[in-house]
């Protein structure tokens, strides 16, 4: 037992400054790779267009101000993509890192979309009935222009759901005077949403791990450990478990189990919605953080930024990590891990499915339908992660090294 964690509660992690220091090294080290010029990486690091918005809220003692933002990273190769996010400690730094990013992964998985991403400084858990439909409306109205199905796309994130997105969308048709519905994607299927988009998270980070096994020593019966259990984790837990991996350990918010001999995915994910948290299934109880240091042959970051520092890395037991969440490791986690030998699949290589699910459902709305999207999910996310195998192998460099360095050249390119 490594005591990295005791559930989440007391673990200290300067997310915010860790991601965009990781965000704007990737971009550096993969534009130093290609030779660019100081004046060609600067321009790489610098938003296109950022938007700040301040608006008052009714909370449940009162009005408050509540303050978003909205950062297009790089309009380069179409309308900005990205994310949403509803989360009290949110701010400019954080959406801006979050936004480098998409700008890495819609590039290399080849969709005609730059990077975007917003937050709004906002507990939801104060806000009263009614609460979440009347921040959608002022963000509808405050985004106003700044957004559109041909300018910026939205998406659900942290602290956001397909609710969120319908809302959103109809505040924003209001305040525009538009029936369009492709101004954000994650939608219900009621409301323009599309039945791919659901889980595409997991279909794609499962496409990862299928050909980081095809290139490593690893086979189909290589053990997993996940922290995280929510949309993506779970998802992705019962897809590797169909595929014959034992899935080693899981956590969410309550703490982490884990079983050497494969956990009952079924019965894990029963507990969860039944009773609230993964441990109340069969296993040893840990950690939420400490599944990530359990013996297994991969390792996937499903929740936490930034989780992954210089010391868990240290601590971790496994041959590859695949990022399934955004930016789990920061700079020194990914430079440790490097040192001891383990393979790292980057979070904008691991966890495209998601936006690719979200350019079928864009597509959709605007009458522009592939034939089959889910083929073309799969064909997507198989292409980009064996392209950055190659290339890491072609240049004797690192997976982020060489994920970064096609990103940038298709951007560049665009």
């Amino acid at each position: 037992m490594t005591g990295f964690g005791k559930g989440l509660t007391g673990i200290t992690v300067v997310m915010t400054e860790d991601l965009l220091r990781t965000a704007r090294h990737t971009i550096t080290i993969g534009a130093q790779h290609l030779r660019l010029s100081e004046a060609e990486t600067q321009r790489l690091l610098a938003a296109d267009r950022q938007l700040a918005v301040a608006f008052t809220i009714e909370f449940e003692d009162g009005p408050e101000l509540v303050h978003a933002w909205r950062v297009q990273h790089d309009l380069a190769r179409g309308p900005g993509k990205g994310g949403m996010r509803y989360a009290s400690d949110v701010n400019l730094e954080e959406v801006t890192g979050l936004a480098s990013i998409m700008s890495l992964k819609n590039s290399l998985a080849g969709l005609p979309f730059g990077g975007a991403k917003g937050g709004v400084s906002v507990d939801v858990g104060r806000l009263p009935d009614g609460g979440r439909a009347q921040l959608a409306e002022r963000l509808g109205r405050a985004f106003g222009g700044f957004v559109g199905p041909r300018t910026d796309i939205l998406g659900p994130d942290v602290g956001t759901g397909p609710n969120d997105m319908a809302a959103f969308t109809k505040a924003w048709q209001e305040s525009m005077g538009s029936d369009s519905n492709a101004v954000a994607t994650g939608k219900p299927m009621d409301a323009g949403g599309i039945e791919v988009r659901t889980g595409a998270t997991a279909l794609g980070c499962a496409q990862a791990i299928r050909v980081a096994l095809e290139r490593t020593d690893l086979d189909s019966g290589a053990s997993v450990a996940i922290q995280g259990f929510g949309s993506l984790g779970a998802e992705l837990a019962r897809l590797l478990s169909d595929d014959g991996h034992p899935i080693v350990a899981v956590s969410d918010s309550g703490g982490g189990i884990h079983d050497p001999d494969g956990l009952d995915i079924e019965a894990v994910a029963e507990a969860k919605k039944s009773d609230g948290s993964v441990t109340d299934a069969d296993g040893e109880k840990m950690g939420s953080i400490d599944v990530l240091t359990v013996e297994a042959d991969i390792v996937v970051p499903a929740a936490l930024q930034a989780v992954i520092d210089a010391d868990l890395a240290d601590a971790l037991q496994t041959k590859i990590v695949v990022e399934g969440s955004n930016a789990p490791s920061t700079v020194l986690g990914v430079e440790r891990m490097t040192a001891r030998g383990i393979t790292v699949v980057p979070d904008f290589a691991a966890n495209a499915g998601g936006v690719i699910g979200s350019f079928h459902e864009w597509k959709t709305n605007l009458g522009e339908a592939y034939d089959d999207p889910r083929q073309d999910m799969i064909d997507r996310t198989r292409t980009l992660n064996e392209s950055i195998w190659d290339r890491a192998e072609k240049d004797q460099v690192d997976l982020r090294t060489a994920a970064a360095a096609i990103a940038i050249e298709g951007i560049l390119g665009a």
